[in-house]
């Protein structure tokens, strides 16, 4: 019965379902330009790179800024080494943030 079913299609829609698969494969080929930005980079680089943004750019200003505010506060209240331990804690977040803004100048990638 397998023979019968082999005899009943002929050769050539046999070779022009090959050319028409061998067509659809050539036109959906991947190509770089299709790739994100990041063509050489592995897929969670872009979202890192955001989120390293984020977190580098404002929301570590903002909590730089409300170190210093906050020891300050307690400097005025009366607690001097609590707003020693937490200015000391505002500079090294600071020195911090410098040394990663150096090391992303320095290296980019």
């Amino acid at each position: 019965m397998t023979q019968a079913a082999m005899k009943q299609a002929p050769k050539s829609n046999v070779r022009w379902l090959i050319a028409a698969c061998a067509g659809i494969l050539f036109a959906l080929r991947a190509e770089p330009l299709w790739a994100a930005q990041y063509a050489g980079a592995l897929p969670w680089d872009q979202t890192l790179g955001a989120i390293q943004d984020i977190l580098v750019g404002p929301v570590a200003h903002v909590v730089i800024t409300l170190n210093f505010a906050f020891s300050a506060i307690l400097y005025t209240v009366g607690s001097h080494q609590r707003a020693g331990r937490l200015l000391a804690g505002g500079l090294a977040a600071y020195a911090g943030l410098i040394a990663v803004h150096l090391l992303t100048y320095l290296s980019p990638f």
